[in-house]
């Protein structure tokens, strides 16, 4: 097996195999790894471990640009790597240092994503749960997460009455029902429905019981 390796743009080594283009890692990984000052491997075992290090490398690089753009779970990272063509090994080999080096923390991610819906769409409790087991994070994980955070879902539904919806649901039944609708898809029940829009608007009954 040939080897042979060139730099690239901002500290990255492209690695060919055998004359064809195979891996990119980064420089002060390569400079410090056995096989950076060897042309050939002929050993079958070395060469498999050549494969698998430098291509557990290459998908390291590759999660950590993905993770530049925000955080994943380690189950998404892995589903976006093996749909770029990383070999599952690797993957798992790539993850495994992530989660040791701190860029990859699951109940992190579940911390900071529950939040990120708290506040910027005032979803409901079991909402949140289902996007976050979507998103990679496991149920029990998740379940301890939102077992931590506080929720009263009539006021949650109340908050965003005042400041979405409630022109909307006043308007007419079209209006009415399209209220109803968007609050079920954020994970509300239909009791938490009732009960909040018959506190938003005493006056009127909207529900009958």
């Amino acid at each position: 097996m040939k080897i042979s390796a060139s730099p690239g743009r901002e500290n990255k080594i492209h690695i060919s195999v055998d004359g064809e283009y195979r891996y990119t890692v980064d420089a002060e990984y390569w400079y410090t790894c056995p096989y950076c000052r060897k042309s050939e491997i002929t050993d079958g075992e070395e060469c498999e471990a050549f494969i698998n290090d430098i291509g557990s490398r290459y998908a390291f690089i590759s999660g950590l640009r993905i993770l530049s753009y925000g955080d994943n779970s380690r189950k998404e990272l892995t589903r976006k790597l093996v749909s770029k063509g990383h070999d599952k090994a690797h993957v798992s080999n790539a993850l495994d240092k992530l989660e040791e080096y701190g860029y990859v923390n699951d109940r992190r991610y579940a911390e900071l994503l529950t939040e990120s819906l708290r506040s910027r769409k005032i979803m409901s409790k079991s909402g949140i749960k289902s996007e976050l087991v979507r998103r990679g994070v496991d149920s029990e994980t998740a379940a301890a997460v939102l077992e931590e955070t506080e929720f009263d879902p009539v006021e949650d539904i109340l908050d965003l009455l005042n400041k979405k919806y409630g022109r909307i649901l006043t308007a007419d039944e079209k209006g009415r029902r399209k209220t109803i609708a968007a609050l079920q898809r954020l994970g509300y029940g239909w009791s938490e429905i009732q009960a909040a829009i018959n506190r938003y608007n005493p006056e009127g009954e909207i529900f009958d019981d």
